[in-house]
């Protein structure tokens, strides 16, 4: 009897032990919560700019719309700065103290100066859409993605070499980039028969440009440069066509930081890589209406950092350090601005473009 029942108490720990090791197996089959990935966005959502804001706020929405599944969730903060350094400045200190972001992103170069030594200082991966200052990338942290002036003006010079164009009138705008830019195109036509045969500096905020057109026209340009945003340069378009004047204007990105294209109609220009076609249409179809400037980096910029996010082999949320690491490898990715190459100066290579004013529309020149 006592054997029989010890068989019994035998089997009884057998099929417990057994049935616990069943409950322990399943309970690591089940996959924990996700760790969420942070990413803070400083971008104009109100004030003159905020179109271009409102175009990359939506642009990174259909991008984690799109995502598919991933190891980690990514949750994106939007923070107004009305493009302003100051509000800036607050955006960036609440993203980094409050909501603990991994990664941010702002927009432009005189914006990307002030947040790129705070990224630096806290360790956060800072990634700038439309700097054309290098200065914005400089650290380890700090990611330029746009193209750069140095092949911005490459197509320029080659624009003006084919159309016989030799004297140029600049109307330039007070700013870090807009000045990296002249400084470039200085520097590309010194061995050329093009020369600079005026040029007139503004400040943000300026609205008179009459004596300033009037000492342009008096120089004898062939075609006036215009290297300056909204809203001023849509008053200084309007200002020289006040004055009679029918010089052909051309530009460095400027027409497509307005919202008032048709007031460029006819006239070509330079700017940074175009969209897919594929993008621009899932971005319309989406939002019923054409995705603005700068929102395809928006959208690439997310891929970018899940890329990077994604690719560490490890059991925990990647670090910010890491991130960084990961992005510095990437090349030949291809996103909505066709193929891109993170450069080890931190700059997202992509190509410029000619394109032109037509029936309202940019397109690419042929």
């Amino acid at each position: 009897m006592n054997k029989t029942t010890n068989w019994i108490v035998g089997i009884i720990i057998i099929a417990v032990v057994i049935w616990f090791g069943f409950l322990n197996k399943a309970d690591d089959q089940i996959p924990s919560e996700k760790e969420t990935i942070k990413i803070g966005v400083s971008i104009p959502l109100s004030g003159d700019v905020a179109f271009l804001g409102e175009g990359v706020r939506d642009a990174m929405l259909l991008a984690k719309e799109n995502l598919g599944y991933t190891k980690y969730n990514y949750e994106i903060i939007f923070e107004d700065d009305q493009f302003n350094s100051t509000n800036t400045l607050t955006a960036v200190n609440k993203l980094i103290s409050i909501d603990k972001v991994s990664v941010i992103s702002s927009l432009g170069s005189n914006l990307g100066n002030v947040v790129s030594p705070i990224a630096e200082e806290n360790k956060i991966v800072h990634i700038n859409i439309g700097a054309s200052d290098s200065n914005v990338a400089e650290g380890y942290y700090n990611f330029i993605h746009w193209t750069q002036p140095s092949e911005e003006v490459r197509i320029l010079v080659e624009e003006l070499k084919k159309r016989g164009i030799k004297k140029v009138g600049i109307f330039v705008w007070n700013q870090q980039g807009m000045v990296a830019v002249i400084d470039e195109f200085k520097n590309k036509i010194k061995d050329t028969n093009i020369e600079i045969v005026a040029e007139q500096v503004h400040n943000e905020g300026e609205k008179d440009f009459r004596s300033s057109i009037l000492k342009v026209k008096s120089s004898g340009a062939e075609i006036y440069l215009l290297a300056t945003k909204s809203p001023e340069v849509e008053i200084l378009t309007k200002q020289i066509k006040e004055a009679g004047i029918s010089i052909p204007i051309t530009a460095i990105e400027s027409f497509e930081l307005s919202d008032q294209i048709d007031l460029f109609e006819g006239n070509w220009f330079v700017s940074a890589a175009s969209p897919l076609n594929s993008f621009n249409s899932e971005f319309n179809e989406k939002y019923e209406r054409n995705p603005s400037f700068g929102a395809a980096n928006a959208y690439d910029l997310i891929n970018l950092i899940v890329m990077a996010s994604e690719s560490k082999k490890t059991s925990t949320k990647p670090t910010t350090e890491e991130i960084a690491e990961e992005l510095l490898k990437i090349k030949s990715f291809f996103g909505a601005l066709g193929e891109l190459n993170v450069m080890e100066d931190g700059i997202i290579w992509s190509e410029a473009s000619a394109k032109e004013i037509k029936n309202g529309v940019v397109v690419e020149l042929e």
